[in-house]
């Protein structure tokens, strides 16, 4: 293995590792939430909505924040890093505040939005209203992690999420069924054991931090420094980041909203399929945050051909990847369905679903690579946010309202339809990969 691939290697396996684990985490609480059976599947899988919402906002931000901070650490500049990281917090604190209110305070009226099965609803706002607790914390957990991966130090995240997420199924098996003493609380003691692990992951970050004086622990003199100019200047690549992430799960929640009234049978179908998936793109997600802080860091220290050289390899590696997970996929998946307690009808639906999601792969694994490893670097951010967002609401929203409310085809057909929308998004953002007006520095200009 040579030194190229030893270091993508190095930033890519701890990013990996984390994302298994966390998804992993998503599958057996899956699992010991679908042992309840197909409404609490239900019931927690859209309450999830929220938090995915409240994901990908955060998402957006640091990834959009990430841009500055990947080219800063090829710069080495640890006070603008610093400086940098106090906005993304600050910011990310606001979003977390605009997430809790509605989910603890209304949460009846959150959950009546994505279904009206009744009993879904109920065991919807027992689970909600714990889960919303969980944002404030995770607002400063995602802020430090987005710094250290920048950084390029990966390893520490994964620590972090290794023993909280242990934590996490520790605490979820006694709760949820009430072993060694505890009450049985079901979806309730999922929230709970969700809660405790993420504040735990975040004092686990916040010490090995100190104890390395990482300049992702700003101090108040770094606040300080924001200036207007600046702020202005970060809103200016990262308002599209925050803008595609969120119009982008607005719109993943939308197609919730729209399998929700197709049937619950076929939202426990999607959840269970969605949890099976997620795993299985570990190693891709892992390759395209490794991406980019590869090539940010090559643009920031104005090496602009090895950024170039960097994405025409790992585009590579990520397409040839991408054919072995979808692979890997077709041979496992009905046996991993066996674990779930779900009826032969949503068993069928998705063994079908899961094959026509593994040959889609690589396209959509492909714009995965160019979106948040490639042209994101490069804070060609204004194009991947048109595109995302129009293609999605122009052309995958309206295809699967009326192929699956209106028309009333069958979810596996309804599914197959939504996917026109990444092959017309994977020819864009390939034409515009090859045009190279993403590789820029956009930190000497501040």
């Amino acid at each position: 293995m040579n030194k190229f691939y030893k270091t993508t290697l190095t930033i890519a396996l701890p990013v990996a590792v984390q994302q298994f684990i966390s998804t992993s985490v998503n599958f057996v609480d899956t699992l010991m939430i679908g042992q309840l059976g197909e409404n609490s599947i239900a019931a927690v899988g859209l309450s999830n909505k929220i938090f995915f919402l409240f994901n990908l906002l955060l998402f957006g931000l640091v990834s959009g924040g990430a841009i500055f901070l990947s080219q800063y650490w090829g710069k080495r500049d640890e006070f603008n890093i610093s400086k940098t990281t106090s906005l993304i917090t600050g910011l990310s604190i606001l979003f977390s505040i605009i997430f809790f209110i509605p989910s603890f305070f209304f949460t009846d009226k959150v959950m009546g939005i994505f279904t009206p099965d009744h009993t879904v609803v109920l065991i919807g706002i027992e689970y909600l209203s714990i889960i919303a607790l969980t944002f404030p914390v995770m607002a400063l957990v995602f802020s430090f992690e987005a710094c250290l991966k920048s950084t390029e130090k990966t390893v520490i995240p994964m620590y972090s999420s290794l023993i909280a997420m242990g934590t996490n199924i520790f605490l979820n098996y006694i709760l949820i069924f009430g072993k060694f003493g505890f009450p049985t609380m079901g979806v309730k003691g999922a929230a709970i054991g969700t809660l405790i692990s993420r504040i735990l992951q975040l004092f686990i970050l916040i010490i090995i931090m100190l104890k390395i004086n990482h300049p992702g622990l700003f101090k108040i003199y770094h606040i300080k420094a924001l200036d207007l100019k600046f702020i202005k200047y970060f809103f200016s690549y990262t308002i599209s980041t925050i803008g595609q992430e969120f119009f982008w799960g607005l719109g993943m929640t939308t197609y919730s909203i729209v399998y929700a009234h197709m049937g619950t049978n076929i939202i426990a179908a999607r959840n269970v399929m969605e949890t099976i998936e997620n795993i299985a793109f570990t190693i891709l997600i892992a390759l395209s945050n490794a991406t980019a802080i590869l090539i940010g860091k090559h643009l920031g220290s104005d090496h602009i051909e090895e950024a170039i050289l960097t994405a025409r390899k790992l585009l590579r590696l990520n397409f040839i990847i991408s054919f072995f997970v979808g692979f890997a996929i077709i041979l496992s998946s009905k046996y991993i369905v066996l674990l779930f307690n779900v009826s032969q009808e949503v068993e069928k639906l998705i063994l079908t679903s899961l094959l026509i999601a593994a040959f889609s792969i690589p396209v959509r694994t492909m714009n995965l690579m160019n979106v948040v490893g490639i042209l994101r670097a490069g804070g060609d951010t204004k194009f991947s946010f048109f595109v995302e967002v129009g293609t999605l609401w122009g052309i995958g929203i309206p295809l699967v309202a009326i192929s699956g409310l209106v028309i009333g085809w069958s979810f596996p057909i309804v599914y197959t339809i939504s996917l026109i929308e990444e092959m017309v998004k994977a020819f864009i953002f390939m034409k515009r990969y090859y045009s190279q007006k993403w590789a820029r520095n956009i930190v000497d200009t501040i």
